[in-house]
């Protein structure tokens, strides 16, 4: 389902910045551009910024571009799988608006809690903290989530995502529960390649690697007229490996 974006405008010399948010007391800057998708962010109409961000490291602090109009064609949500396949796709598609629209309102991204530690500041786990109580996942909420997406599926940063492991229904691990027949569980690897854009023509962008395990919580309203979305989706790093998880990438990306 669409998210509720508002925005606003707040002009600085020549950079003009775009305030997007679900709402006017949670938002994030993010900048107009030729691209950006002003069904969302209509106030960008006539406010275009020509100012260049820093080419620098992926995760070093940096004015993100408002998300573009551009539209992928994606699966109906009519199964757990589809939706699985429209993430899939809106991570290779560089699309943050259509990443968020997969997800609930309520939705929650559980940390590797040994890859956390590194991420203390970021996460802020309550004493005790155990991730196997969902009722107490609040550490990484949809609008950190919305932020983290918005930075990232960044095609100004990056000139491609490629996802080489992600769900297969031949292999891996699908959990369905006979108390909550609206509620459907998976668990997979993954393994996502990111390329920079390079800083010159001659140049190569620089490749890094998430790898990991998921396990995804998919949730629906009804039998009759199902909308799959994920509901909570949480992280398990992949320890033989010197690779950066899902749950090291948004503590990287938070600092």
């Amino acid at each position: 389902m669409p998210a509720p974006w508002a925005t606003g405008i707040i002009v600085i010399g020549a950079l003009v910045i775009s305030a997007c948010g679900p709402a006017d007391d949670a938002q994030v800057a993010c900048r107009c551009t030729e691209g950006t998708d002003v069904r969302s962010f209509p106030e960008c109409v006539d406010n275009i910024s020509d100012e260049s961000n820093d080419a620098g490291s992926p995760f070093s602090s940096r004015l993100a571009d408002c998300p573009s109009g551009a539209r992928l064609f994606l699966r109906e949500p009519t199964t757990p799988e589809a939706v699985l396949f429209n993430v899939l796709d809106t991570m290779r598609g560089l699309s943050p608006v259509q990443y968020m629209d997969q997800l609930t309102e309520d939705f929650l991204f559980v940390p590797d809690v040994e890859a956390m530690e590194l991420y203390l500041d970021v996460y802020n786990p309550p004493s005790g903290y155990n991730p196997d109580f969902p009722d107490v996942d609040t550490l990484w909420n949809r609008e950190q989530e919305r932020r983290f997406a918005v930075n990232l599926l960044d095609n100004k940063q990056f000139r491609s995502i490629a996802v080489e492991r992600w769900y297969q229904s031949s292999k891996d691990e699908r959990i369905l529960f006979d108390d909550d027949p609206l509620h459907e569980r998976y668990i997979f690897p993954y393994e996502i390649m990111f390329t920079e854009q390079p800083p010159t023509s001659e140049q190569a962008g620089e490749i890094f690697e998430l790898r990991g395990r998921l396990e995804l919580d998919m949730i629906t309203q009804t039998d009759d007229n199902p909308v799959w979305l994920v509901r909570r989706m949480r992280d398990f790093r992949d320890f033989a490996t010197a690779r950066r998880s899902l749950t090291e990438i948004r503590g990287d990306f938070a600092q």
